[in-house]
């Protein structure tokens, strides 16, 4: 599952990202990504969307590195934490069609978890549960190569202590999308997957987006790799995406990712008052399911991810109307340094 912590970082990433940014050296888009490729920083997809049009889509470096094959604009890549966004989307959603409230309790739910009785879904949604995030434990990246399902998922929650008392603080935790994941499916009834595909895949003809459990290399999906020795190496233990759930378990391409945020912020599945919610932060910069920060008077609105060799990363712009998408196989150094060169880059090339 996602293993960086997201966004306290990203207010300093969009401090650098700022709208007036100049660059040491100008360099166009195509450039960049052959750097990027050449001094082996980074392998993917890059999408640019400006009115909600894409204006810029290239692939670099390969899909799969032992059979040579490159990727395409077509190809499909873990997004890892940029779920949050889809997950959280979905939760107020289902507050808005008052199915749920951000005062609803854990304990309605899950009972049995410490301190669910004070946990409500706002909390969830801020990251302000208190709850341990799953993930940093040292043996959960084997334990979850293999299927998990609800049942061993909450057992494994349980077994850590808070970190704090609820609303007491904000802290980055993979746990509480995985239990709102689980809620949105006693809420509807249905498995998450039919969830997402009902409510945001096929709303937006995603054709090349899903919630999957494993690679599936004949799909056009990518491979991934970390960086070992001055090289790419393939990771050895793959997630199942089965436990990740709302916490990072899709699958997409660079354009999809940038259609599911253009029509986000543009109003397509929430109303205003919802997506001023939604991006109004509370403590080290955390909307709902996104990352807020501002500069000059400037809003941005994204999210990190990152899961096994996967990175990637989604920015929105709203003034502009810019959206910007990520998805790699494999990188290494940070995905903020790397935006912001995609953004520099851009205005260069399209000034």
């Amino acid at each position: 599952m996602v293993l960086e912590t997201v966004v306290k970082r990203f207010s300093i990433l969009i401090g650098c990202l700022c709208l007036f940014v100049s660059c040491d050296k100008k360099q166009t888009l195509d450039n960049l990504l052959l750097e990027m490729e050449t001094q082996k920083e980074a392998m993917g997809t890059i999408s640019i969307f400006k009115d909600g049009n894409e204006i810029y889509n290239t692939s670099f470096g390969y899909k799969k590195l032992e059979s040579k094959k490159r990727a395409d604009e077509n190809t499909r890549y873990w997004i890892g934490s940029v779920s949050k966004t889809y997950t959280a989307t979905i939760v107020l959603q289902l507050i808005e069609e008052g199915k749920i409230s951000y005062n609803r309790k854990l304990g309605e739910f899950f009972p049995s978890i410490v301190n669910a009785n004070e946990i409500t879904i706002k909390d969830l949604l801020l990251h302000r549960s208190g709850l341990h995030n799953v993930t940093n434990d040292p043996s959960f990246e084997v334990w979850i190569a293999e299927p998990r399902d609800r049942k061993e998922m909450i057992s494994r929650i349980k077994k850590f202590n808070p970190d704090f008392k609820p609303n007491k603080m904000t802290k980055y935790s993979n746990t509480n999308y995985v239990l709102l994941s689980y809620i949105l499916e006693d809420l509807e009834q249905k498995p998450f997957e039919e969830i997402l595909e009902e409510r945001i895949f096929k709303k937006l003809n995603l054709q090349r987006t899903s919630f999957n459990d494993t690679l599936n290399l004949a799909n056009n999906e990518a491979m991934d790799y970390f960086p070992e020795n001055g090289k790419w190496s393939p990771i050895v233990y793959q997630t199942n995406l089965t436990g990740t759930m709302g916490a990072g378990g899709i699958i997409s391409t660079a354009r999809e990712v940038n259609v599911f945020y253009s029509e986000l912020f543009g109003g397509k599945f929430l109303s205003a008052e919802t997506l001023k919610t939604m991006t109004t932060p509370i403590g080290d910069d955390f909307g709902m399911g996104i990352a807020v920060s501002t500069m000059k008077g400037y809003d941005i609105y994204g999210h990190t991810g990152r899961i096994d060799g996967f990175r990637s990363m989604a920015a929105y712009f709203p003034e502009e109307k810019l959206s910007i998408a990520l998805t790699f196989n494999c990188g290494k150094g940070s995905m903020a340094k790397k935006m912001k060169r995609v953004l520099n880059a851009y205005r260069y090339t399209f000034k």
